[in-house]
């Protein structure tokens, strides 16, 4: 006889009928909170409201002020209609930080049949935290914004007395400043604007490599976000069996970054560069490469690679250096047995830069060699990085090899290293940084020395700046995509 337990379904089973119908309720209670972020973000953004709250939010103060004065044209009902317009405003901001907190602790946090957390990518709190701080923020403006209100229409209302008629002008005065401080760190950007990568404008990049094996994707990986890090990892495994035979997934992507980058310079037009993405790419894989209703094609690329080149500018200065010298054929290709190559920002702020070292050996041997990277006033103070170099292969100076050839064997055979460095906050003005390069009995090959100026104020390469023009690059090229 069966045993009659044998048919009840196991509750935690995928197959269960519980655990599918779990898996579908957290999967519509997901894309509830993330469509009522993208209705509320479109309305924070929405025509000329964001600089409605920032003329508001600058008016609203003086006007609660001026009450406080006998002067003629100082009206209460002026200031309680700046004060409930504010408010109003305030209301979808208020409202996108809550649901961008909720679609970001579900997209990163949430643990069904089907998904995990991210939590083994780096910059999962920091994005959390930065978005509960944002929520914060928002709160104190939208009940500063309210409080104000009620008190200037309690003075206007009511006979409230003198002290009062005086108390709450100058509370809500005070109310309005808050505000006002608040709005210079939320109006700048509203997070969580793109539809395809949500989270990407929110992450910045931690924990890297300072060895870049294959300089594009390592360098892009390490900007992205822990979903779509995720998602990219999930993607270089599904495209094991989809590319060239005498390919990987990662050399394939690599390829493709390569000419993705020429393309958007210019130097590659769009047929070509699909020409370049079916030379390492199997039909199918270059089908859903074309394919937007992928997450990876060559539309999101692209998005991320103008991400990637606005937070990390100084590595592609080095590849259009480079490049130019393989267009001219120019004798620093090989005239010299090392070929080295340095970049840092020429300013930087917060008492941080990034340190890109390409290094190219023209002896036709490999060789064993050491950087000794030597900071003045700065952290690491002096460190030494060992690597085995190839030799590089030559490039004809006849003009048979094209660009996407060169610029390819000059990438695959260079040694490129990612280095941050850091200062105190309390120094200023020029600093020097010196890359040594040593030969195997530690004889000196070449040296090189930058130099960036460390500033108090924000500058262009400052780590503000650069999340900030990589959250826009993003945004405009999206922009630009759906016209």
């Amino acid at each position: 006889m069966e045993d009659p337990k044998s048919s009840l379904p196991t509750p935690y089973s995928d197959s269960g009928r519980f655990g599918s119908t779990r898996q579908r309720a957290l999967s519509r209670r997901v894309a509830a909170r993330d469509a009522g972020r993208r209705l509320w973000t479109r309305l924070s953004v929405f025509g000329p409201t964001p600089t409605l709250r920032v003329l508001l939010s600058a008016s609203a103060p003086i006007s609660a002020a001026l009450l406080l004065t006998d002067w003629t044209y100082a009206y209460h009902e002026t200031a309680i209609a700046i004060f409930a317009a504010l408010t109003l405003l305030l209301i979808p901001t208020n409202l996108a930080a809550v649901f961008s907190q909720m679609s970001a602790r579900d997209r990163l946090k949430l643990r069904d049949g089907s998904s995990s957390t991210m939590d083994a990518y780096p910059g999962v709190e920091r994005i959390l935290n930065s978005l509960r701080d944002r929520l914060l923020r928002e709160r104190i403006r939208l009940f500063s914004s309210s409080i104000a209100f009620l008190s200037i229409l309690t003075v206007w209302k009511m006979e409230a007395g003198t002290t009062l008629d005086t108390l709450l002008p100058l509370s809500a005065s005070a109310l309005g400043a808050l505000c006002l401080w608040n709005s210079f760190f939320l109006d700048d950007s509203i997070p969580m604007r793109s539809n395809s990568f949500p989270l990407l404008s929110l992450h910045a990049p931690t924990l890297h490599n300072s060895i870049l094996t294959r300089p594009l994707s390592d360098l892009m990986v390490a900007h992205l976000d822990p979903e779509t890090a995720a998602a990219w990892d999930e993607w270089m495994i599904a495209l094991e069996g989809s590319v060239r035979e005498d390919q990987t997934p990662e050399s394939a992507i690599e390829h493709l970054l390569r000419a993705l980058h020429l393309n958007t310079q210019g130097l590659l037009d769009d047929e070509r560069m699909m020409t370049e993405a079916k030379q390492v790419f199997k039909v199918r894989a270059t089908d859903q490469l074309i394919d937007t209703e992928n997450k990876f094609n060559l539309k999101s690329l692209r998005t991320l690679m103008a991400h990637t080149r606005a937070w990390e500018p100084g590595l592609f200065r080095l590849i259009d250096r480079l490049q130019d010298a393989a267009l001219r054929r120019g004798p620093s290709l090989n005239s010299e047995p090392w070929r080295l190559d340095l970049d840092i920002p020429p300013r930087c702020s917060q008492g941080q830069a990034d340190l890109f070292v390409m290094l190219h050996n023209n002896t036709d041997t490999a060789a064993e060699v050491a950087f000794d990277i030597v900071t003045a006033e700065g952290e690491p103070s002096l460190q030494t990085i060992g690597v085995e170099t190839k030799p590089s292969r030559r490039i004809r100076r006849d003009g048979a090899s094209d660009l996407v050839e060169t610029l390819g064997r000059l990438l695959d055979d260079a040694t490129v290293l990612w280095l941050g460095l850091a200062w105190p906050d309390t120094n200023r003005g020029p600093h020097p940084v010196q890359v040594t390069l040593k030969g195997e009995r530690g004889e000196t090959l070449s040296a090189m020395v930058v130099k960036t100026t460390l500033s108090h104020n924000a500058q262009q390469e400052s780590a503000t700046q650069r999340m900030a023009e990589a959250s826009s690059s993003v945004r405009r090229l999206a922009l630009s995509m759906a016209d």
